[in-house]
């Protein structure tokens, strides 16, 4: 890989939800730190700031999911910027490597850029516009689908009042045929999608040869999933999703885990009722359910437990474009939820 050029400035940026702490070292080498807000009028500041008097620049940030796809976009659209997104094992073992104590954000962009400065540089290429457009429809999807079932207890609590006038009630009901047929227009959109490329067709087949996966739940985690480096790991991807296991420690008390809930909630949501059915009747997925619970885990523990175990099968299946192998799948122990 070529090195930058000595008119390039260079830039560490450490991604977050809600902002960018980013380390800015112009071509006097002289290393500014800032921040700016993580959306549109953040973006705009940035990319003003490193092409600034015609400058150019070479940018390192980490793959950080949702919180550094718009920036990505952004960035490698436009003509002076090069873009590294690197994987966040990557980044790790960098800052391990320079035995660096502090964690902080503006530690964490100094690091990226002094990435930048010692490693080759391989950069970025933007998904595919049909992936992109694919993960906006299943994305809308996802959000009507989540905004149903509020209407259905509206219309629950309205109806056991035994007060409420006919007409709002036929109101509420209006409200979930509306959203319905919406939902499966945006589905039979995402299908069309996937229908027109080649790659994503055998993604879906793959994923939905799991008994629990349908076509409605299976465009969801196409589309999120097929977004992903592959050169994540399994465990990493359980991670991105906010399945990862969350200690919960305070002095010589050491509680019961729960999930980080830190990550792509999309795919957290598309996968719980596919988990569910699994369960029921696909026998690999129900032998180490019922492990779980036989050891005295709660149902719901057992559940998120099998929830974090099809994912890790689901991107193996991806990367080998394989279907679903339940001897794979069942462990010689049951993990420990």
């Amino acid at each position: 890989m070529r090195k930058h050029s000595d008119t390039q400035q260079l830039v560490g940026i450490d991604v977050s939800g809600k902002t960018l702490q980013v380390a800015f070292q112009a071509l006097d080498g002289l290393i500014r730190d800032f921040e700016v807000t993580n959306d549109a009028d953040g973006h705009k500041l940035l990319v003003a700031e490193m092409t600034k008097d015609g400058g150019s620049a070479r940018v390192c940030l980490e793959a950080t999911g949702n919180f550094s796809l718009d920036l990505s976009l952004t960035l490698s659209r436009h003509a002076r910027i090069e873009l590294m997104v690197l994987n966040p094992k990557a980044a790790r073992k960098f800052a391990e490597a320079q035995m660096r104590r502090a964690k902080t954000d503006k530690v964490d962009a100094r690091s990226l850029l002094d990435f930048l400065k010692c490693m080759p540089f391989a950069r970025w290429s933007p998904p595919r516009r049909v992936l992109l457009e694919l993960r906006a429809i299943a994305r809308r999807a996802s959000a009507l689908t989540t905004d149903k079932p509020a209407e259905e207890n509206r219309l629950a609590a309205a109806r056991a009042t035994g007060e409420t006038p006919a007409v709002v009630l036929e109101d509420i009901q209006a409200s979930i045929d509306a959203l319905a047929a919406r939902i499966d227009a945006l589905l039979d959109a995402a299908l069309a999608v996937v229908a027109t490329d080649v790659e994503l067709t055998q993604a879906l087949n793959v994923l939905t040869s799991v008994k629990g996966i349908a076509n409605r739940s299976g465009v969801v985690l196409v589309a999120e999933l097929m977004m992903l480096p592959k050169d994540m790991t399994p465990r990493e991807v359980v991670a991105h999703c906010g399945l990862d296991p969350r200690p919960r420690q305070s002095g010589m008390r050491d509680g019961p885990r729960s999930i980080s809930k830190i990550g792509n909630s999309v795919v957290r949501s598309a996968l719980f009722m596919p988990a569910l059915t699994a369960v029921r009747w696909e026998p690999s997925v129900k032998a180490f359910y019922e492990s779980l619970v036989a050891r005295k885990k709660r149902k719901m523990v057992a559940v998120v437990a099998v929830m974090r175990r099809l994912l890790q099968a689901l991107w193996r299946m991806l990367l080998a474009n394989q279907a679903f192998d339940g001897a794979r799948f069942a462990p010689k122990h049951a993990e420990a939820a």
